[in-house]
């Protein structure tokens, strides 16, 4: 399990991968999209409009990696929280 950690927000969210990371953003979004690369697509459109961030959204793997080279993403191996996924903790 991973740590998803949003910096700018002070949120994060405890996923097994990437994809579940992204569908969890793309369902706290205040915008309903289809999918997640509908997401990726007018997330991406909003940090370029109004940041001048160029976040790619051709694959999950490279939003995840501009999210983290943009500084808006923090990745951790989260120990305790996979005791906490299968509530053993």
């Amino acid at each position: 399990m991973t740590k998803y950690i949003l910096l700018h927000r002070k949120k994060y969210k405890i996923a097994k991968n990437h994809d579940e990371f992204v569908t969890w953003m793309r369902k706290c979004d205040y915008q309903k999209w289809e999918d997640n690369q509908e997401f990726m697509e007018g997330y991406s459109f909003r940090k370029l409009t109004f940041e001048k961030m160029n976040i790619n959204y051709d694959s999950i793997e490279n939003f995840v990696n501009d999210l983290q080279k943009n500084e808006i993403l923090k990745l951790e191996e989260d120990k305790l929280g996979i005791l906490k996924y299968l509530n053993l903790f």
